[in-house]
């Protein structure tokens, strides 16, 4: 990136904060132009490492969107970059010792998958946006009217939707206020267009490429200080304005959604896999669904349940849910909300 640039921006952001300590009434409109400040600073030093020709960046990296055998594919429709998760075997569950463990995370059980094509980071703004031009789509919070948003608690109010998420997001940010059945008629849209078949993962997909080959609870480890490096959950940032939550004990710079790859991806070259929007499974949920899985390919759809599971955490999550073996199944297919977003998976 052009020094120069790097320079001026950093001037820029330094009076825009002066000018905020010194002027009580320029405060509010200046918060909102501080989020978008910090927003585009992050984003200025991730196209540092952009992708030049011959499939490096600049720094000689690995390129954009490669798996861990090095396959890569770009949806045409959105430019959605997804990866190859390779097949293979796991422990899926957690033991009992792991700290924060539910009980609906047992018993551990071995579990093969098949290789699947994973979207490297959450959909965002922009690509759903894509779908919704394309088809005059209106989401389940856009019809009723309402959506879940937090205000120090979760409360039902009225007005908010993926077009209006109550803080700030530009079209790089992960799309939020969806619920699981816009996600599939997403993924179906893309289907019929010829691109292959389209869902979101089961939970033993979303598992597995979580661990990316690890075993452990969060696949950069167990120090607190780290999670800042490739998660964006509840941290010292947001503590400044939600003094009342349990942190990790590091800044990771958001106080609610961060553009997608803005942190570390872990082993299968997977952005956000913990932290930022919680994300849909395919898997109905139910709490003693690991005693009924079979050893590949397992997934549970039972037609007399409502409540699909999510996966992964969000902003909002403290330590004990930024965990791969997490699991929440309180959530109707037509729920939606401020932390709830999802993540593409094509056979």
């Amino acid at each position: 990136m052009n020094r120069n640039l790097v320079v001026l921006l950093l001037v820029g952001i330094l009076f825009a904060a002066t000018l905020w300590s010194v002027l009580p009434g320029v405060r509010a409109p200046m918060e909102e132009w501080r989020q978008k400040a910090v927003t585009h600073w992050k984003a200025a030093k991730r196209a540092a490492r952009t992708v030049v020709p011959g499939g490096q960046t600049e720094k000689g990296k690995e390129p954009v969107a490669q798996g861990p055998d090095g396959r890569q594919w770009v949806e045409p429709l959105t430019g959605m970059p997804f990866v190859w998760v390779p097949g293979g075997c796991f422990p899926m569950g957690s033991e009992e010792g792991e700290k924060g463990r539910d009980r609906d995370e047992g018993p551990v059980h071995e579990v093969c998958v098949d290789g699947f094509w994973m979207g490297q980071r959450e959909v965002t703004r922009g690509e759903f946006r894509r779908f919704v031009e394309a088809t005059g789509y209106v989401t389940d919070g856009e019809r009723e009217g309402f959506s879940w948003v937090y205000t120090g608690v979760w409360e039902k109010r009225t007005g908010y939707s993926w077009r209006r998420p109550g803080f700030f997001q530009d079209d790089n940010h992960p799309v939020v206020h969806v619920s699981f059945n816009d996600a599939l008629a997403m993924a179906r849209w893309l289907g019929e267009k010829g691109g292959g078949s389209f869902g979101v993962p089961t939970e033993a997909q979303w598992e597995y490429a979580c661990r990316a080959g690890g075993t452990e609870a969060r696949f950069w480890g167990e120090g607190s200080e780290e999670a800042c490096r490739y998660a964006n959950g509840a941290d010292l940032t947001a503590a400044k304005d939600f003094p009342s939550w349990t942190i990790h004990g590091c800044s990771d710079g958001f106080v609610f959604t961060a553009p997608v790859g803005s942190f570390e991806p872990n082993r299968f070259r997977l952005h956000d896999m913990l932290g930022n929007v919680w994300e849909w499974c395919a898997d109905t949920y139910d709490a003693q669904g690991y005693r009924k899985h079979g050893p590949k390919n397992p997934t549970i759809v039972d037609p007399s349940q409502t409540a699909r599971v999510i996966r992964g955490g969000s902003w909002y999550s403290r330590p004990e849910h930024l965990r791969c073996a997490k699991r929440d199944g309180l959530s109707r297919p037509d729920r939606r909300s401020q932390d709830l977003g999802f993540r593409l998976v094509r056979q």
